[in-house]
């Protein structure tokens, strides 16, 4: 059955459900969950292009965000999902009690817009720990393995509570970003191993559609937010040019995000006055001549 569940392990606990589940590959698919319980949902394998979703009805393909390898899903709330299809992979599942879960976290009926956003790509450094350890204690039959994941099951909750009080605590401005949308572009943009995201990526990141990221980030820091791309991209250029003199221009120009040499040297002297070599040629001694 293309895109079938199977059950590996499931372990019924105090306040608690976590199960390990396997899907079969899949072809491209759209589809509509609603859970009975609160749940948390980790993807421990990535790599293939990532589902897109939207809690609620969708308005328009801008309602849907992509999904980040850890998802909170509240109870009944319909989330649907769009999917290229996969060629198989594993996650883990944990369906927390429902009032002790809206008791900590603050997340029931009638949730804000801005807090359902959030739950498509959790970050948090505590909850990805938890959810790591998580899925290697569901991976092999260990002494004591039901009391450890009681416990990080209880310790992913008491994270969860503290992710959702910062999202609050750090809502946006009147027609602004909030700070953890501001940290998850920052991040982005200063990811040296990747090339530098579009526009799409970074709404995506956010929740938002591409017209209200272009609005936001207007109202909360000036400007576009693709300046902030193209600064730090040509910072990263300059960087590179400075201290990795063994790099040809062309691999540079491909780094940055450019089509070809000739694109990067027009920019790049468009920006700057100089040409990247002369620029390198200036630099060659660490001091600008």
């Amino acid at each position: 059955m293309d895109g079938h569940y199977r059950s590996v392990v499931e372990m019924a606990l105090p306040e608690l459900r976590v199960e390990r589940l396997v899907q079969d590959r899949s072809g491209p698919f759209e589809r509509c969950h609603e859970l009975d319980e609160p749940s948390i949902v980790y993807m421990t394998r990535t790599g293939e292009e990532a589902a897109i979703g939207c809690f609620g009805e969708p308005s328009s393909h801008r309602s849907f965000s992509r999904f980040g390898s850890a998802i909170v899903v509240p109870a009944h709330v319909p989330l649907h999902v769009r999917s290229h299809g996969f060629s198989g992979r594993e996650m883990i599942v944990v369906r927390f009690d429902a009032d002790r879960f809206a008791t900590l976290t603050g997340l029931s009926d009638g949730l804000e817009d801005a807090l359902l956003a959030s739950c498509v790509d959790v970050r948090a450094a505590g909850i990805a720990a938890t959810l790591d350890r998580l899925s290697i204690e569901m991976a092999r039959p260990s002494i004591a393995r039901e009391t450890i994941v009681a416990g990080l099951g209880m310790v992913l909750l008491g994270e969860l509570a503290r992710h959702f009080d910062e999202v609050r605590q750090s809502g946006a401005p009147r027609g602004g970003l909030a700070d953890w949308q501001l940290r998850r572009i920052e991040a982005r943009v200063e990811d040296d191993g990747r090339l530098p995201p579009d526009l799409g990526e970074l709404a995506d990141l956010c929740g938002i559609s591409r017209r209200h990221l272009m609005r936001a980030w207007k109202a909360t820091m000036g400007g576009t937010v693709m300046d902030r791309v193209e600064q730090f991209t040509f910072d990263r250029a300059r960087r590179m040019l400075e201290e990795r003199q063994d790099l040809p221009v062309k691999t540079i120009a491909g780094a940055c995000g450019f089509a070809g040499q000739a694109a990067f040297s027009t920019a790049f002297r468009r920006r700057f006055g100089v040409s990247p070599m002369t620029w390198r040629q200036r630099h060659r001694s660490g001091r600008p001549h």
